[in-house]
């Protein structure tokens, strides 16, 4: 771990040293623990890309904006406390590779709301989408999108709609260049109506039940239907043999990469309800995903599955799209 600090401070210092700073990313200001955004109603996105200093890379994106204002995102390695009443005991930040500390991303800009940040309604309207990107090492339990909303300073809420374990290009570059290994790569998605502290999350797992045959089958559907994907596993309390259990926490999660490089999640259609169900005569907990409107796999880039439950550590699982819309497996190096 020092020679990895010695390495990451060396990088450090090379980019703030930079001409014109060309290599800071994200507009950052003087050591690189700030960047700015500014938004319109032509612009809705803003990318914070700390990946240069190895702190992440956060996008916000805003469903309509209606003035125009600026937002700036400061990093802080000192966390906000967490409701105990949201987060159970035994959640921590989660630590980020290179650096070996947590990375709390705090919101202020030039609006009327509290430090600035926009007021819904006002500056804009509907939901925010952020998306977290980091490398770490650490072993996730079941993660948490944390958010203390509003002007206090205490980690409230859990937004997190989405994760994934697919590997971010952009990151990966950088700790090639700097000849570090790549440890883990997650996503983290989560939506809320308004913009505050936000940080990764791990919580404790409350149970260590035997995770067991996962299984994507394509499903036979009649011609005039969409091609659908089974997901399926089993679980069980020690081994993989006994009665299957009933999993009524595990959630799933769709991703992909898109041509730019960046980890997207397309929209989920469950044909089923949102969560998995339980088959009672095979001890399957199934879960069924339309594959209308999933574009053909770009290049080498299959769509990861990654599931999370308390009761198991994330899982992953990989799927290919072809031209006709249709399931096809996932090879080693990827996509046919």
């Amino acid at each position: 771990m020092q020679v990895r600090a010695l390495i990451f401070f060396a990088i450090a210092f090379a980019l703030l040293a930079a001409p014109g700073g060309a290599q800071i990313p994200c507009s950052s200001v003087g050591d690189g623990n700030n960047c700015f955004n500014s938004f319109s109603p032509e612009v809705t996105t803003g990318v914070y890309d700390f990946t240069g200093s190895f702190n992440g890379r956060l996008v916000v994106q805003f469903d309509t904006v209606l003035t125009n204002f600026d937002l700036t995102v400061t990093l802080a390695h000192t966390i906000f406390p967490l409701d105990p009443r949201e987060f159970p005991p035994g959640t921590v930040c989660v630590t980020y590779s290179v650096t070996g500390q947590c990375v709390q991303y705090d919101f202020t800009g030039n609006a009327g709301g509290p430090n600035g940040v926009p007021i819904k309604n006002k500056d804009y309207k509907g939901l925010i989408t952020l998306t977290l990107s980091y490398d770490s090492a650490q072993a996730i339990n079941r993660p948490a999108f944390g958010h203390a909303p509003g002007d206090i300073t205490t980690f409230t809420e859990d937004i997190l709609t989405s994760y994934s374990a697919d590997p971010v290009p952009e990151i990966i570059t950088r700790l090639k260049a700097a000849s570090l290994p790549l440890d883990g790569d997650p996503t983290m998605g989560g939506k809320t109506p308004g913009l505050s502290s936000v940080v990764a999350l791990d919580e404790p797992a409350t149970e260590s039940d035997s995770f067991c045959n996962l299984t994507l089958t394509p499903t036979n559907v009649s011609s005039d239907q969409k091609a659908q994907v089974e997901v399926t596993f089993r679980l069980f309390a020690s081994g993989c043999t006994g009665t299957a259990l009933r999993d009524k926490t595990a959630t799933l999660s769709l991703s992909t990469t898109d041509s730019g490089g960046n980890i997207i999640f397309p929209p989920l259609r469950n044909v089923e309800g949102n969560k998995f169900h339980w088959a009672n005569k095979t001890g399957q907990n199934e879960y069924d995903i339309s594959l209308d409107g999933l574009a053909p796999a770009s290049g080498l880039q299959p769509y990861t599955i990654t599931i999370i439950s308390t009761k198991f550590t994330q899982k992953l699982a990989r799927f290919c799209v072809d031209s006709d819309g249709n399931y096809v497996a996932s090879g080693a190096s990827g996509c046919p």
